[in-house]
């Protein structure tokens, strides 16, 4: 039986609050911003006991956005799946909440990231997932090794990635007995990828060696 495309569709909810011009002022920033909203986003999730969604978080001026981002908000508002606060603020910080079901899905999310970052001439963006990591010293081969999820060496973690067109920060927490432990933090210039939806400014680019 042919999968319905709609089956397929990853975003689940876009969630926009108000903030003042200047809000955020640094990727700095936004990395911080975003690992306090993944901490929330990770407690919320095991309180009500349900699986944590992905999330892209997208700071944007109001002013500098395309039609084609407005037709995007007037239809997701028509939908009930956009809701914005305080719409009379000049910035816009966009909760974008994804749930992968497929690698068609993941694919079709880079690709939409991308482009709303050229529509809202966004500066950075955050994503936020819960995830299987395997800490390998060579690079890790998916042909070989297999999926991080089925590998038996594989950790789960909280990851934090915040990317603007020159610059990757990541910062990285494990995940024992539904409690966060320790941390790293890393920089990488942005043409080092730390997975699949890091620097989604270069999307185009990457598609012939992300995976």
């Amino acid at each position: 039986m042919k999968k319905n495309k709609y089956d397929t569709f990853p975003f689940v909810h876009c969630h926009i609050s108000g903030r003042p011009k200047g809000w955020i002022k640094s990727t700095q920033d936004l990395h911080s911003f975003g690992c306090f909203t993944a901490i929330d986003l990770f407690k919320s999730s095991r309180e009500h006991k349900q699986d944590m969604p992905a999330m892209f978080v997208i700071p944007y001026e109001r002013k500098n956005i395309a039609p084609r981002f407005k037709m995007f908000l007037e239809f997701g508002r028509k939908a009930d799946i956009v809701h914005d606060t305080h719409p009379d603020k000049e910035m816009g910080i966009m909760h974008l909440v994804c749930c992968f079901t497929t690698a068609e899905s993941k694919d079709m999310v880079g690709k939409t990231v991308s482009r709303m970052l050229t529509d809202t001439n966004a500066k950075g963006y955050t994503f936020i997932s819960e995830s299987w990591v395997v800490e390998q010293k060579k690079p890790y081969n998916y042909k070989k090794d297999g999926m991080p999820s089925d590998h038996p060496d594989k950790k789960e973690k909280l990851i934090v990635i915040t990317s603007d067109p020159r610059q990757n920060i990541m910062t990285m927490k494990d995940i024992r007995e539904n409690k966060l432990g320790k941390g790293i933090y890393r920089k990488t210039k942005a043409q080092n990828s730390m997975g699949r939806f890091s620097n989604l400014f270069n999307y185009e680019k990457q598609m012939a060696t992300i995976h």
